[in-house]
């Protein structure tokens, strides 16, 4: 049983069709002011109104691009890293520096020279040397103090760079 609305829907159906079937015609764009507020409408704001003209717009394609959240999360993970290495590089050398200062300090203490002293701590302790060598081997000057204990051994500090790099005794020969 057909009721009397089908031709209506055909028809319904029809027009839908035909508009979306249409091309989109451009549409006028108009500038109009209006107590010097500017505004763009599609309908002329008054008889002398006339279209203006819009430069075609820049339509950039899109692309597919990486993953940006994986992109920074690696570069992320490189600066932890980078960071991490660089902490770690610093507590080495700091308690490689609170270790000299430790072991200098020590040897102040007990009166024995060791490495890394200046002339300095080394004159405190002994005084001034009995002799003084100077060498240099390339870009390296060396300089090495010696000294006659009370004992009768001979001590030798050599410095290299201002610091001592190397403590020798030598016995004494005894007649």
């Amino acid at each position: 049983m057909l009721c009397a609305c089908a031709p209506l829907r055909l028809a319904a159906v029809g027009v839908v069709t035909m508009l979306l079937a249409a091309p989109a015609a451009p549409a006028e764009i108009y500038r109009c002011e209006d107590k010097g507020h500017v505004r763009f409408t599609d309908r002329p704001c008054d008889a002398q109104a006339e279209p203006v003209e819009l430069r075609a717009p820049i339509i950039v394609p899109a692309e597919p691009h990486p993953d940006l959240l994986g992109d920074s999360d690696k570069k992320s993970a490189a600066r932890r890293k980078a960071r991490d290495a660089a902490d770690a590089a610093w507590v080495k050398d700091y308690t490689a520096r609170k270790a000299a200062e430790e072991r200098i300090r020590h040897g102040r203490m007990t009166r024995t020279v060791v490495e890394g002293m200046k002339p300095d701590d080394v004159r405190r302790l002994h005084g001034e040397p009995d002799v003084v060598t100077k060498s240099r081997g390339g870009k390296t000057e060396r300089e090495t103090w010696r000294y006659t204990l009370d004992d009768g051994t001979q001590l030798h500090v050599t410095f290299t760079g201002g610091a001592v790099s190397a403590v020798r005794t030598r016995e004494s020969k005894k007649p």
